[in-house]
C-alpha cells in the first residue's frame, strides 16, 4: 500500500484486529448469498454482468477480466510488470524499419474442442475486428496496419460474424503458414506486441462462428484457446472457469477452477470477500476506508485510469462549448476526489494521466465556478435561468452514484442548474453510451497498453470509443501525425497539441486520476499491483483452505 494512501486515512474507527462478525454488526452487513455448488478454487466478485464472450464487441473491465482468462494473443502480460511475453506467438521479429513484424506461433496449442490454435485463426479474426459489419468499438486499434482503415470504411457485406474478406483485400495481415503470420503496417508502431497481448486482438474460432451464427458464444457452444474455459454460466449470478488442458502452458496454471461473481453492490461483494465465499474484490464501499485501508490485505496504488464525464455535444444545450466548459468549471475536482471517493485519488487536469515516463500531458483550466457562471450567462443562461433539466447517466454502484450525486449538487449550488441521476445495469449502460442516449454519462477510461495514444485516440472521430458526437478535424490530424512519427520527443509534443484541443474543446470534463483499489486474500499468491490493474488469473495460485480471516491471521 502506498504511503500517500496511507496518510490519507487520518482516523481509524475501528480497531484493526477487529473480528469479522464484529464488522459485520457494526456496519450492517447481512449474510452473503449461499453456495449451490462446491467452491471454487479461487473465486472473485467480478463487480458486473459482462456484456459479451465476443472479444471483438466486448468493452469494460469486468469483460476484460474474463476475456485474458478464456482468449489468448500473440502475446499476454508480464503479471508484474505488463511487459509482453510470449503467448500463442513463441517468438517475433521486426524489421528495421519498424513496418514488417513476424509472429512465429506454437505448435502446442490447442481451442478447448481440439483443433490446434494457427496463424490462420488470428488473420481472418483480425480482419473480422476491422470489418465494418462487426461493429467493433477498437477496430482502429489495428488501423496503423497497411490498407487496414480503408477496410474498416469501405469493406462490404452483411456478416457481422463472418466478415473477414478475402486474403487479397489489400490488408497487411497474412498468414504465411499455419505457425507464421505476417504484419505489414503503414506507420512504425513500437508497441505492437503489448497492443497484441489487449483482448481486442485476441483469435475467436472460425468454424464455431459459422456453425452456430449468432449464438457461438453461448456457453454450450463457444470454443476458447485460453488457459481457461467456461463450464457454466448463471446470469446475474456467477460463471465457472475450468482450467483448460489443451492450452500450451496449461502446466504453468495453478487455479483447477475459477467462480466469477457477478454481484450487485460493492456492500455485498464486500461480505462475500470477508466472509471467505470469494478471495478478491474490487473497490470496497467508500464508507468504510478508514476500517479498511489500513488492512494488510488492502492492495493500493495509482492507476494509469481517468474518471470523468462525457458530454453529449449532439444535444442541445450540450452542443454549446460554452455549457460544456461552465459544467467542467464548475466542479470541485479536489473535493470530489479527495472528500467524496476518498481512496487516494487525485484531483485530474489532463485527460492522459501524469507519470508516464515520456509524455507531459496538456491541462485543462482550475476549478473556477465565477468564470463558469459568466460561461453560461454567455450561452443565455443567466444564473441558470432557462436551463432544461437534464440527466447524468452512470452504471449501477454505491460509489459511482454518490460520486455522482455530489457532482449535481456542485453544479446546483454553483451555477443553479438542476439534474437527475439515472442508473442502469452494467450491459444497458454501456449500449446508451454508445448509441448516444444520454445528457451527461459518467465515464471511466483505463489505459489498454502504457502510451498516451491508448487515451487519445478514443476521441478520434472515427473511434467507436468517443461516444460524444464531438469530431475535430485538427484533433485527428495531430494524432495522424504522432502515429507515423519515429523521433519520440516529437512524437510526444504532437500528443500534447492534441490532448490540448480535445481540453479546450471539452466534448469532456475530467475529474481524478483512478486508483487501483482491491482487498486480496493472503491465501493468494501471484496477485501484483498495476498500472493498468491487470491480474490474470493464468498467474495467480492459492495455498491454504478458503474462508474468513481476520488481519491478525497468519497464513
Amino acid at each position: 500500500m502506498s504511503g500517500g494512501l496511507r496518510a490519507g486515512v487520518d482516523r481509524l474507527r475501528v480497531p484493526l484486529a477487529l473480528g469479522l462478525a464484529a464488522l459485520a454488526l457494526a456496519f450492517g452487513l447481512t449474510s452473503g448469498r449461499g453456495l449451490e455448488h462446491d467452491r471454487a478454487d479461487f473465486a472473485f466478485c467480478n463487480q458486473n454482468e459482462i456484456s459479451s464472450f465476443d472479444p471483438a464487441i466486448a468493452t469494460g473491465a469486468p469483460e476484460g477480466r474474463i476475456l485474458r482468462a478464456l482468449y489468448e494473443g500473440l502475446t499476454r502480460p508480464d503479471p508484474a510488470t505488463l511487459a509482453p511475453l510470449p503467448g500463442m506467438a513463441h517468438a517475433w521479429e521486426e524489421s528495421a524499419d519498424g513496418l514488417t513484424w513476424r509472429f512465429h506461433l506454437r505448435t502446442d496449442s490447442r481451442w478447448t474442442n481440439g483443433d490446434p490454435v494457427t496463424a490462420h485463426d488470428f488473420a481472418w479474426s483480425w480482419r473480422r475486428l476491422l470489418h465494418p459489419a462487426t461493429g467493433a468499438a477498437y477496430a482502429n486499434l489495428l488501423w496503423m496496419v497497411v490498407g487496414a482503415r480503408d477496410y474498416t470504411s469501405n469493406a462490404s457485406g452483411e456478416a457481422p460474424l463472418f466478415g473477414a474478406g478475402p486474403a487479397d483485400d489489400g490488408v497487411g495481415i497474412e498468414a504465411v503458414s499455419d505457425t507464421e503470420l505476417l504484419v505489414r503496417l503503414a506507420t512504425p508502431t513500437p508497441y505492437l506486441p503489448e497492443l497484441a497481448a489487449y483482448y481486442p486482438l485476441y483469435p475467436v474460432h472460425h468454424g464455431c462462428l459459422e456453425r452456430h451464427g449468432r449464438r457461438w458464444i453461448r456457453v454450450e457452444h463457444i470454443v476458447t484457446n485460453g488457459p481457461f474455459a467456461v463450464a457454466e454460466r448463471r446470469v446475474r449470478d456467477r460463471m465457472r472457469l475450468v482450467r483448460h488442458e489443451g492450452y500450451w502452458g496449461a502446466a504453468e496454471v495453478s487455479l483447477r477452477t475459477v467462480d466469477a461473481y457477478a454481484a450487485d453492490g460493492n456492500t455485498t461483494q464486500l461480505n462475500m470477500y470477508l466472509t471467505g465465499q470469494v478471495d478478491w474484490m474490487i473497490k470496497p464501499p467508500t464508507s468504510l476506508y478508514d476500517v479498511l485501508l489500513p488492512r494488510p490485505d488492502v492492495h493500493a496504488g495509482p492507476q494509469f485510469g481517468m474518471t470523468f464525464y462525457r458530454f453529449n455535444t449532439t444535444r442541445p444545450p450540450f452542443d454549446d462549448p460554452r455549457v460544456r466548459e461552465a459544467l467542467t468549471l464548475a466542479l470541485d475536482r479536489r473535493s470530489l476526489a479527495v472528500d467524496v471517493m476518498r481512496g487516494g485519488e487525485a484531483p485530474a487536469r489532463s485527460f492522459v494521466p501524469p507519470g508516464f515516463p515520456s509524455y507531459t500531458p496538456a491541462e485543462m483550466a482550475p476549478h473556477d465556478p465565477e468564470r463558469a457562471r459568466a460561461l453560461l450567462a454567455q450561452a443565455g443562461y443567466p444564473g441558470g435561468e432557462g436551463f432544461p433539466p437534464f440527466e447524468v447517466l452512470y452504471p449501477s454502484n454505491e460509489m459511482t452514484r454518490d460520486f455522482c450525486a455530489a457532482s449535481v449538487a456542485q453544479w446546483r449550488a454553483e451555477l443553479g442548474i438542476d439534474a437527475h441521476l439515472v442508473n442502469q445495469v452494467w450491459k444497458v449502460y454501456l449500449d446508451s453510451s454508445k448509441q448516444g442516449l444520454y445528457d451527461v454519462a459518467w465515464s471511466a477510461w483505463i489505459g489498454d497498453y502504457l502510451d498516451a495514444s491508448t487515451f487519445l485516440d478514443i476521441f478520434t472521430a472515427d473511434s467507436g470509443n468517443n461516444r460524444t458526437g464531438w469530431r475535430d478535424d485538427g484533433y485527428d490530424a495531430l494524432l495522424g501525425r504522432a502515429a507515423a512519427e519515429r523521433d519520440p520527443a516529437v512524437r510526444a509534443d504532437l500528443y500534447r497539441q492534441a490532448e490540448q484541443r480535445l481540453l479546450d474543446g471539452y466534448p469532456v470534463g475530467v475529474v481524478y486520476q483512478r486508483i487501483s483499489l482491491n482487498l486480496v486474500s493472503p491465501r493468494v499468491r501471484g496477485f501484483h499491483d498495476t498500472l493498468l490493474d491487470v491480474h490474470p488469473l493464468r498467474d495467480l495460485s492459492v495455498h491454504g483452505p478458503p474462508g474468513p480471516w481476520s488481519p491478525g491471521d497468519t497464513r
